[in-house]
């Protein structure tokens, strides 16, 4: 059923707006109906660009509050699976990050979750997949077992559910050969040289055990 009292406009942010705290720039739809007055809306600029093109004619007018905010919904999956497939055709993604950057975007929660279970359905991201990649690129540039565990944890994957971890990807003796390649890299100065390293090490995510044995090995071998 049509509404003759319905009007509605979008406004885009400018180009140059920034983003604030993170959040990119969004879209604002304004509606106004005999119903409910005045209402507003925030929403992914990519949503709001298409609603744009439907207010100056291309395509089928809404004429009812319902029919627009069913026409959002629509725009909005569209947009947002756009906004997946570009998003992880540039570099994998966990779920996790995935679903933070779409809510950033500006897209609903609901949608949010929908978006990832079919990128995740249909393979676009795996966090298996993500964790054992990560893992062993961190670990040939040299992190620690706690470094890597903590980034991947901000990631959203515990490392305790990754399969293989960490036996499959760390050597006891490799990871001493690591530790001990990156700590005689050091400069010591002759002044806290020692502690120096253990944080050193520590910082890049070895065990507090291994930096010292480390640390021990370098300083008394230079002395």
């Amino acid at each position: 059923m049509s509404d003759p009292t319905l009007s509605w406009d979008v406004e885009l942010p400018a180009r140059t707006a920034r983003s604030l705290a993170g959040r990119p720039p969004r879209a604002t739809l304004s509606v106004a109906t005999s119903e409910r007055g005045d209402e507003q809306w925030s929403l992914p600029v990519a949503v709001g660009r298409r609603l744009v093109r439907v207010r100056d004619g291309e395509g089928t007018s809404p004429s009812s509050r319902a029919e627009l905010l069913h026409l959002v919904g629509e725009l909005s999956r569209s947009c947002g699976r756009e906004r997946v497939e570009a998003l992880v055709g540039r570099r994998d993604y966990s779920t996790h990050e995935l679903a933070v950057r779409l809510a950033r975007d500006g897209y609903r929660r609901a949608l949010v979750d929908e978006l990832v279970e079919r990128a995740r359905s249909c393979g676009l991201v795996d966090d298996a997949r993500y964790a054992s990649v990560f893992i062993r690129s961190k670990v040939a540039a040299g992190w620690g077992r706690s470094k890597i565990a903590r980034e991947l944890s901000r990631r959203g994957i515990e490392v305790g559910e990754v399969e293989g971890w960490p036996e499959e990807y760390f050597d006891a003796d490799e990871e001493h050969a690591r530790a001990l390649s990156l700590a005689s890299r050091r400069r010591l100065t002759g002044k806290n040289d020692f502690e120096r390293i253990v944080r050193f090490l520590c910082g890049r995510g070895f065990a507090y055990a291994l930096a010292s044995e480390v640390a021990r090995e370098v300083t008394d071998g230079r002395n």
